[in-house]
């Protein structure tokens, strides 16, 4: 029996937030789910879905004075686009916020008692704005021109988008000149109703370094007009390269096709993380807040305590930013990805950088992890930055039974990391968690955590 219905109105304490920004309230003991409210606000909300373990709601109004931490959004698309979740907070409520997100996965999901204290304070950002490097934006026709726009939360439906005020400036700028010169060149947009038509997204990546900027036009069906036209966009200020990619699956997650081809300009624009250079292609994973990503690392680096005789392994490597990061204080790094393009790139950014002491290898990490101790190199630290799903069950598997000394896991799922963390308890113990803000305005958080082998 349903002890709330469709439409109800009740009164609502708001106690905490939940993973995707929404405040989260209880109604005999039932969670109820309201986008927009924050701790410590009684809130009048509507419920608009009721399920087994959990509601949802929409917020009406305020029984009391609204929360001191609540602010006036700065951007007019807040209340409809769904790219950020906290601009109502004060951004020093928006860190102690993250901090409590992460603290409350370890609460749920690992399966012994950690002491508070290794819980550090999250490492926020003096300008929490317009540090988004690069930009996925799909593509319509409003009437009149071609728009980008972001999904509304939750849907696929699109609010265009003149300006979003967490993109770099520059990113903000090409977006809107692409925009106009496609739209003289009377290019036609994807329709994703019918199916139909040529321009699905586009792809604009700044480097913070150099200014320069890569654009790629992914495209439904391969157009020679469109393409022709594509090419022309190395004629706009700052843009070095021009790709396209072919992606003609109408229920397709991602951007990218099968393919990329570049148009015009340089296969990659070259990005600048400490003393490190990094050359991207445009399907490369790369972090998407350069100021951020150095504090991350340096934080990596203050946990590791390497003193130059180490060997380390840089699992889930990517183009090989860690692994690159870490090898002036190691005696030898390998970094390990199952993406062979990244792999090539890593080794590209290695020989790049004069580093001699790092090198990659394609597969999984537990795989490579064996055949490394069958020739002798045993890491003395095994750095991991898995994707969302956390780390693979094989990798897991091994290091319970052949457990490195210290681990340090970048994460940027609280849930995955710290389920990943209670399968590895019984060999090891967590020495600190350290959140870090990567994405302001938005729910999502990084944490580094140092592990030590019992």
């Amino acid at each position: 029996m349903n002890i709330l219905n469709k439409n109800q109105e009740i009164l609502l304490s708001i106690k905490r937030i939940g993973i995707n920004g929404e405040g989260i309230g209880y109604y005999k003991r039932l969670a109820v789910f309201v986008p927009g409210a924050i701790p410590g606000e009684e809130v009048v909300v509507r419920i608009t879905e009721v399920f087994e373990k959990y509601a949802n709601a929409q917020m009406l109004r305020f029984k009391k004075e609204p929360s001191p931490q609540r602010i006036t959004p700065p951007c007019p698309y807040y209340d409809k686009c769904g790219g950020c979740q906290m601009q109502h907070i004060s951004y020093d409520e928006q860190l102690r916020i993250k901090k409590d997100l992460v603290m409350a996965a370890f609460e749920r999901y690992y399966n012994k008692e950690l002491n508070p204290k290794i819980f550090k304070d999250t490492i926020g950002m003096a300008n929490p704005w317009r540090y988004r490097n690069k930009a996925k934006l799909p593509v319509r026709y409003d009437g009149k021109k071609l728009v980008t726009g972001l999904y509304a939360f939750d849907s696929n439906r699109l609010v265009f988008i003149d300006d979003c005020i967490v993109e770099k400036e520059l990113v903000r700028e090409t977006v809107s000149k692409i925009c106009d010169y496609l739209t003289k060149s009377e290019i036609i947009a994807y329709e994703p109703r019918a199916k139909d038509g040529v321009l699905r997204h586009l792809v604009v990546r700044e480097s913070q370094d150099s200014g320069e900027v890569q654009v790629t036009l992914i495209l439904f069906k391969e157009d020679a007009r469109t393409i022709k036209i594509a090419k022309e966009l190395i004629n706009l200020p700052n843009v070095a390269s021009v790709y396209i990619s072919i992606n003609d699956d109408p229920d397709a997650l991602e951007n990218f096709g099968e393919k990329t081809t570049l148009l015009a300009g340089k296969p990659e624009i070259t990005e600048k993380l400490g003393e490190y250079y990094f050359d991207l292609l445009p399907t490369a994973f790369f972090q998407l807040n350069v100021e951020q990503t150095q504090k991350l690392y340096e934080q990596v680096a203050k946990v590791a305590k390497l003193t130059g005789n180490e060997m380390v392994v840089d699992g889930y490597c990517g183009v090989g930013t860690i692994a690159l990061w870490l090898s002036g204080q190691a005696k030898e790094v390998r970094g390990i990805d199952l993406n062979p393009e990244a792999i090539k790139n890593a080794k590209e950014n290695a020989i790049k950088n004069k580093v001699t002491n790092a090198s990659f290898y394609v597969g999984n990490v537990s795989g490579n992890l064996q055949q490394f101790e069958r020739e002798g190199f045993v890491p003395d630290l095994l750095v991991v930055d898995p994707p969302r799903t956390g780390m693979d069950a094989k990798l897991l598997n091994y290091l319970q039974n052949n457990p490195v000394p210290r681990i340090i896991y970048v994460s940027c799922n609280p849930s995955t990391l710290a389920k990943n963390c209670s399968h590895l308890q019984s060999k090891y113990q967590i020495l600190s968690v350290q959140p870090l803000d990567m994405f302001p305005q938005t729910a999502a958080v990084e944490s580094v955590v140092l592990l030590q082998r019992r």
